[in-house]
């Protein structure tokens, strides 16, 4: 099987046992009463190790050769393909919800966060940007180059990062949220990678393997209780960076666009 099939695939099914085994988790290996965890709960402890065979084993296959893609115009270029502009659209639109829901839900709450609140509106900034990158990969405008555009996401992520921690800095049982930090964090990597593309500092494997580890931990974590605007950020993760990752690997196993030949025209005279 091909690996822009094979690893989004594995990724994907990989994400699905983890989202039953953190239900599992949640429903068996905490005490009702204190909500402390249970030690040695099967659960927890089957959760542990999917998640670090997940891990080695999208390391493994994220591996191998790749060519010098020179910057992120070629590496993920997407010109006249419709599937991955329609993920990308859906993506941008996903962020896009996710930055309305958490204005509302800001406005709503009783002890209203404004670090959430500076989350969602980068998330409605990093819509916008996802558009226009998807629109140069797909029309390969060759506009990728120094783009600000793949930095936003990242910087975006950053910020869900604090947030996120802030929220739960104060809850001892790290059980609670770690699924949910190590989603966020691979994301972050992911996207500061992808950006790296567009300095021409473009790492393949490394960002195959955090776009996909991002995958299963945020699949495994929507498992856990969360906002809307955060599901819908966890399912923006999801589906840009499968498509990212895809097209990335399916790019790879092809040959390199051949170079535009500019003609020297230096030299030479009428006759």
């Amino acid at each position: 099987m091909r690996k822009e099939i094979l690893l989004p695939v594995v990724a994907v099914i990989g994400g699905g046992v983890g989202f039953g085994l953190r239900r599992w988790e949640l429903a068996t290996a905490f005490e009702a009463d204190t909500g402390l965890p249970i030690a040695g709960a099967t659960a927890t402890t089957a959760l542990i190790l999917l998640s670090v065979v997940m891990a080695v084993a999208l390391l493994a296959l994220s591996r191998g050769r790749y060519p010098d893609f020179g910057g992120c115009d070629v590496a993920f270029r997407a010109k006249g393909n419709t599937l991955y502009a329609m993920a990308g659209v859906l993506s941008a639109f996903l962020l896009l919800g996710a930055g309305g829901l958490a204005g509302l839900e800001f406005v709503r709450a009783e002890e209203p966060m404004y670090t959430y609140l500076i989350v969602g509106a980068m998330a409605i900034a990093s819509g916008f940007c996802v558009l226009a990158t998807v629109r140069n990969h797909f029309r390969e405008a060759g506009k990728g180059r120094y783009s600000a555009a793949l930095l936003v996401p990242a910087f975006t992520y950053c910020v869900w990062l604090i947030a996120a921690y802030q929220v739960r800095a104060g809850d001892p049982v790290q059980l609670d949220y770690v699924y949910e930090l190590f989603a966020i964090i691979a994301a972050l990597l992911a996207f500061y990678f992808i950006a790296g593309f567009s300095f021409e500092k473009g790492k393949p494997a490394v960002t195959v393997f955090f776009s996909l580890l991002a995958v299963y931990f945020s699949l495994t974590t929507l498992a856990d209780q969360h906002s809307w605007s955060t599901v819908l950020l966890y399912c923006f993760t999801i589906l840009y960076l499968l498509t990212n990752s895809a097209i990335l690997l399916y790019n790879a196993a092809r040959p390199l666009p051949a170079k535009p030949v500019e003609n020297d025209t230096e030299g030479s005279s009428d006759v």
